[in-house]
């Protein structure tokens, strides 16, 4: 993988930043593949939602005796219309997403981009529609063609904004990648029109380690990337306190947010191992269906 050097300054610098993240998303996609297959969570060219739970009224001929014995459950094979998912991936294109302190390789938005790219192959191979939101915040099925992710859905916008509501269909699996950084209001609100849809989810909360591990060790210059405001602060143990403390706070309001609804919320910070985290999220989605069929 490439290793960035300093903050992104524009949009076209990002938008060249493709072809590495087409060549990383299929090495990466291996690495999630033969990890699944280990584990036996899943074997290449399986499908997460290839099962359910059997219940009252279903036909008998349709239960998987092999999979029902390693299961501990009946399950039924489901065939192709039910197999059918719409799965919705966005993320966060805002300034603050370009940050990149010394101790990672990459910035937050790389790494957003790069998960991004990465499920919707995985989810493409599993016959699953994939739609991705671009940077007008309009999603465009990448499903069938990888190549209708362009750079296009690598601009910059100044602030963070949402989808509109009315463009995700009902009963849809959601994937929201941002710092979310910013008031969570909005957010709240959407999750819980989210809910009365039948929309299920994941927040991934992406941090540099920086910022996870905030310290002040002497007179520090900070950059608002959005407004571009500068702060000058001493070495003052007060203020780093103040700082980890607002933001466990935004954790634990992000995970209210998630268990009222029925979503999940996870936390990536840029120096971690890329493949691990989308192993483990991966079992967790294959996890959550057998539970929800």
């Amino acid at each position: 993988m490439i290793s960035l050097q300093g903050l992104i300054k524009s949009s076209e610098e990002t938008a060249d930043l493709l072809p590495s993240l087409l060549s990383d998303s299929s090495l990466l996609l291996k690495n999630i593949l033969v990890g699944l297959h280990s584990t036996r969570f899943a074997g290449k060219g399986e499908n997460f939602w290839q099962f359910k739970e059997y219940s009252q009224g279903d036909s008998i001929s349709q239960i998987d005796w092999r999979k029902s014995a390693s299961s501990k459950k009946i399950l039924l094979k489901q065939n192709e219309k039910e197999l059918s998912k719409t799965i919705y991936l966005f993320f966060d294109k805002s300034f603050s997403m370009n940050y990149k302190s010394n101790l990672a390789k990459h910035n937050k938005y790389f790494i957003s981009a790069l998960l991004t790219l990465t499920l919707c192959k995985l989810f493409s191979n599993s016959k699953e529609e994939v739609f991705v939101f671009n940077s007008e915040n309009k999603p465009i099925n990448c499903s069938t063609n990888i190549s209708n992710f362009n750079k296009y859905f690598l601009l910059n916008k100044k602030n963070h904004s949402l989808p509109d509501l009315n463009l995700f269909k009902d009963k849809s699996l959601c994937f929201f990648f941002s710092d979310f950084l910013y008031e969570s209001n909005e957010l709240n609100n959407l999750i819980i029109k989210f809910k009365n849809r039948g929309i299920l989810g994941y927040l991934i909360q992406i941090l540099d380690p920086m910022e996870v591990n905030f310290k002040l060790s002497s007179n520090t210059l900070l950059r608002d990337l959005e407004t571009n405001e500068i702060m000058m602060l001493d070495s003052d143990e007060d203020f780093s306190n103040k700082y980890n403390k607002k933001l466990k706070n935004l954790e634990n309001n992000l995970k209210k947010i998630c268990s009222m609804s029925g979503w999940k919320y996870y936390r990536f910070c840029t120096d971690q191992d890329i493949s691990a985290f989308l192993i483990n999220l991966s079992k967790t989605i294959i996890l959550n269906n057998q539970e929800l069929a």
